[in-house]
This record gives structure tokens, C-alpha cells and sequence, in this order.
């Protein structure tokens, strides 16, 4: 297929945790200042702290070199989801009905086909869904692909390290998160040290405080185990 005398289906990932945390900071954000963020108050704005010097290196004019992460390029400077809103064209009024995470579904995919269309986009919309079970045909063939290779051993379970998310009890990943994109997992390393005896100093502070015969370990622990 390289797009000749066809039109394509269209897509729209809604798949992930980012629609979802944005909604549940607006829900916290209605009740920290209302439903029409009436009691918010515009803080100090603190000046910006200049960038940290760099080393000068050599740039390949042929070569192109971005100066921002991704995280970076995508930060709205902007504390408050409500705000993020605002900085895109949502109208005050009715920033509330983000609250709604199956709200996005139903706001944004019309932008897109608009401007898709105003592009001359080539697009079968009679074949356009989203990727959540808010569509049912499309949660099913995922939910049947996968059991399907699962049967095949094709899906086996494995372990890794990664960044959890307590609130939601499950993983987050890299663009997941509302904060912290770009950060991994890191090893820390710590030894287990055994008290085989007490300086005079101590057995004095511990005395009472710890049995006689009891084993205390301390913990030191370092991010640069090879200092």
C-alpha cells in the first residue's frame, strides 16, 4: 500500500495513563478551587534561573542537533493542569468536562479529522476508531490477540526493573507519568553491617534502649559504589 487510489483508516491513541492523569489532576484541582477554578490566586511568578554553563563542543552544520529532551519540549510552563488547558484554546468554562477522562475522546478526535481534512488527508472516516475499550470491536480483537499469542508461547512473563506507581498499584511508564518523564530506575546499593562491638560513646547512648544480646546492623548506602 503506498497510498494510491486508497483511503486509510485512522486511528486515535487514547491508549496509556496520560489522558487519565491529566483528568484526575483537574478532578483535585476542582476541589482545591472550584468547578470554574473561581477561587484560584495568581502566585509570584519567580524569575527564571539561568542555564547552566555547558561544555563547548563542535557541531556538525549537516547534522541536526536538538538542544531540548523530549520531556523538555513538550513542558507548558504552567502549574496547573487547568492552566495547560487554557495555554491550548479550551475555554474556561469548560475545563471542568476534562474531568472526564472519556471526555477527551469526545472533544479531541473531531479537531483532528477537521484538520486532517483541511490537509487534504486521503482518510476513510467510516473507518475511524479509538484505541480503548471505549470502543468495543477494537477492545476485543486486543483482548483476542493477545490471549491468542499468549496460547502460542509467543507471551511468556518476565522481570525487570521499572518505576512504580503506588497510587494506581501498577507500573508507570516513561510517558505515563505526570511529572518525572525521563527518569529511570536507579541502583542503589547498600551494605548490611553487623555491630560485633560498641565504642564507649555509644554503648552509653544505646544503653536501655537496646537488649544486650540483641544484633544491630547498620545500613550505609550509596549511589556511587565505586568511590
Amino acid at each position: 500500500m503506498q497510498g494510491k487510489r486508497a483511503l486509510f483508516p485512522l486511528g486515535f491513541h487514547c491508549t496509556g495513563m496520560p489522558i487519565l492523569a491529566c483528568a484526575d489532576k483537574l478532578k483535585d484541582e476542582i476541589k482545591l478551587f472550584g468547578k470554574n477554578f473561581e477561587g484560584y490566586k495568581p502566585e509570584d511568578v519567580l524569575p527564571e534561573q539561568p542555564p547552566a554553563p555547558t561544555q563547548e563542543v563542535s557541531v556538525d552544520p549537516s547534522k541536526f542537533s536538538g538542544k531540548k529532551s523530549k520531556a523538555a519540549a513538550k513542558t507548558v510552563k504552567a502549574k496547573y493542569q487547568f492552566q495547560i488547558m487554557l495555554s491550548i484554546g479550551i475555554p474556561l468554562e469548560d475545563i471542568h468536562k476534562f474531568a472526564d477522562e472519556n471526555y477527551w475522546l469526545e472533544y479531541f478526535p473531531p479537531l483532528a479529522i477537521r484538520d486532517l481534512n483541511s490537509l487534504g488527508a486521503k482518510i476513510d472516516w467510516r473507518r475511524q476508531f479509538v484505541t480503548t475499550d471505549a470502543n468495543p470491536y477494537y477492545d476485543a480483537f486486543v483482548r483476542w490477540q493477545m490471549n491468542r499469542l499468549h496460547e502460542l508461547g509467543k507471551i511468556l512473563y518476565g522481570s525487570r526493573y521499572t518505576v512504580y506507581s503506588p497510587k494506581d498499584g501498577q507500573p508507570c511508564m516513561d510517558h505515563d507519568r505526570t511529572e518525572g518523564e525521563g527518569i529511570g530506575p536507579q541502583e542503589y546499593t547498600a551494605l548490611k553491617v553487623k555491630v560485633t562491638e560498641w565504642s564507649q560513646a555509644a554503648a552509653d547512648l544505646v544503653k536501655g534502649k537496646v537488649e544486650d544480646d540483641a544484633n544491630v546492623y547498620f545500613v550505609p548506602a550509596t549511589l556511587r559504589p565505586e568511590t
